[in-house]
């Protein structure tokens, strides 16, 4: 993270650190993120920052059951029809799951380590996509 924890921030200051605009700061002053003093400068802790984006984040994770894949349409966890779906290689270590969601018919996917591709066998119907070997 590129904000330091020990350090003070303006919201300038924290703008260019985090690579965003100051309204951006400035909203997330007004959604909860910890100021040191309600005057003007505001001056915000390098810890709250990171505090306040780590919960933000963890808030925005959607985990997966075991036999789910993320919907792009539904925008949720859904489980593919009839619990087919293709594998493909991403790189040496990580695969990509990909369904159609059995409420939209969108597509679904979900990344997964290669090495737990077998795990993942006894849940779904698994076909490899065309020219990839996970």
């Amino acid at each position: 993270m590129s904000v330091k924890s020990a350090l003070t921030y303006d919201i300038n200051e924290a703008a260019v650190a985090l690579g965003k605009t100051p309204a951006t700061i400035r909203n997330w002053i007004k959604d909860g993120l910890a100021v040191m003093s309600s005057r003007k400068p505001y001056l915000i802790l390098g810890a709250a920052i990171q505090e306040y984006l780590r919960a933000k984040y963890k808030a925005a994770k959607r985990p997966l059951g075991p036999d789910q894949l993320f919907c792009l349409s539904c925008r949720a966890a859904q489980k593919p029809v009839g619990m087919s779906v293709t594998i493909g290689r991403i790189s040496q270590r990580t695969s990509l799951l990909k369904g159609v969601c059995e409420r939209c018919d969108g597509v679904c996917t979900r990344m997964i380590a290669t090495s737990t591709a077998d795990s993942f066998a006894a849940v779904f119907k698994i076909t490899k996509e065309a020219g990839s070997e996970p």
